[in-house]
């Protein structure tokens, strides 16, 4: 009776580094996941955004890494990957080595042969296994710009009035008229004087007082007659 069960202890064991590693792996977009670590490959599947997956190694600089998603096995891109490390997530070509993902190569014959058998693209292997294996770089993360604030579009302020003790004051108009402005005071704000007053002979009717030729009456004028 120990020895089943002293079996299936080392068989928990055994299998505890992949069940601690499984959900480390984080798709960080829309990808694809391929059958080899180059975008020339044929194409796995398409791992969706946030999707958890189990990294079981690198190519050099962790440009590549092969995954376990959905139960499929293939590469993704390693600048679409995120590993839970010191309880954040850190991108894998940046956090690699201090993550301690192994580094590996790809085999083509032999991945092939474990994984796609069943594959249409496995009946034209021969073709494949001659390629060489190609070496680029890893497509680029999509760089998008940080949405814009919406624009918020206020009503034009009036302009208020100062209130009455901070109003400037009015400047006198020309003259020291004390009236509207841009109206002028001949008399400069004094009163007219009455007929009479301040000026002789005021009073008196036109045509009275000395030197007067209003003619008597019963007699006329003589007529200008340029004599």
């Amino acid at each position: 009776m120990k020895h089943p069960v002293l079996a299936w202890l080392t068989a928990l064991l055994l299998a505890a580094p992949v069940f601690a590693h499984a959900a480390d792996g984080f798709a960080t977009a829309n990808v694809n996941l391929r059958a080899g670590p180059d975008t020339s490959y044929p194409l796995i599947a398409t791992i969706p955004v946030g999707t958890q997956l189990a990294i079981q190694g690198c190519t050099d600089g962790w440009e590549w890494c092969d995954v376990v998603a959905f139960g499929n096995r293939g590469w993704i891109a390693g600048n679409y990957l995120q590993y839970n490390y010191q309880n954040q997530r850190v991108l894998v070509p940046a956090y690699g080595a201090q993550i301690g993902i192994p580094i590996v190569s790809f085999v083509i014959g032999s991945y092939w042969d474990s994984y796609y058998r069943n594959r249409p693209f496995y009946r034209d292997r021969s073709r494949w296994y001659a390629r060489p294996v190609p070496h680029r770089p890893p497509p680029r993360p999509i760089q998008r710009p940080p949405p814009r604030p919406p624009v918020q579009h206020r009503p034009p302020s009036r302009p208020t009035r100062p209130p009455a003790g901070n109003r400037p004051p009015v400047r006198p108009q020309p003259g020291g008229g004390a009236g509207r402005p841009g109206q002028g005071n001949p008399n400069n704000g004094n009163r007219p004087s009455r007929p009479g007053q301040g000026n002789p002979g005021g009073n008196r009717r036109p045509g009275s007082g000395p030197g007067n030729n209003r003619p008597a009456p019963g007699q006329q004028r003589p007529a200008d007659n340029g004599n």
